[in-house]
């Protein structure tokens, strides 16, 4: 069983890219560390954790976490998302190898993809063969975001400024998945890897 890291910037087509996966390859297992991440939020003992660092903003009054609140405070304080992150990585890291180990349990799972967003980032290790990284350019990722989102310019340069860039992460991947243009470009990229490297 081939086990692979996924990881791209905001806005590059992470998703899209899984979905071509499970599509061209129905017998993938995939982790999403996002669904892990929204999964760990509704734990309290993780809730009372995050309030005894951040305060009791943190969480609103039926007791669900206050999302944009936190949004606000970490994107502007670095050192609060760092220790945020040393309380939320681990946990991600302990679900994605018991997702990795039933997996392995499985005979008709050819491979285990990891969509992993800090997979740099975070030195996120699971015991990977490869990683993967959906890329597209800067000026796409800007047009993406302000169309998806609504974000101004502003708020989208500000974010991909606090994020590692995808020419950082290039260098960093051991295939890149270019997704520009129709998604029968990114199908094609990974029709061919998975004919070159499942095997």
């Amino acid at each position: 069983m081939r086990v692979l890291g996924l990881t791209g910037g905001i806005a590059t087509g992470k998703s899209t890219a899984v979905e071509c996966f499970k599509k061209l390859d129905p017998t993938v297992s995939v982790f999403c560390a996002d669904a892990s991440v929204a999964r760990i939020y509704t734990d309290p003992a993780v809730l009372t954790e995050l309030e005894s660092i951040v305060g009791d903003s943190a969480v609103i009054k039926d007791g669900a976490l206050n999302r944009e609140w936190l949004r606000k405070r970490l994107f502007s304080n670095s050192g609060l998302k760092q220790e945020i992150q040393d309380l939320i990585h681990p946990l991600v890291r302990k679900d994605c190898l018991e997702c990795l180990e039933e997996s392995r349990r499985s005979v008709s799972t050819s491979s285990f993809i990891a969509d992993v967003p800090l997979l740099f980032e975070g030195g996120f290790d699971f015991g990977q063969d490869a990683n993967l990284v959906v890329a597209v350019s800067r000026e796409t990722q800007v047009q993406r975001l302000i169309m998806r989102n609504g974000f101004d310019d502003a708020t989208v340069q500000a974010i991909l400024a606090a994020q590692l860039p995808i020419s950082q992460k290039e260098k960093c991947a051991d295939v890149v998945l270019w997704n520009e243009g129709p998604i029968g470009v990114l199908e094609t990229q990974i029709q061919r890897f998975i004919e070159n490297k499942y095997q």
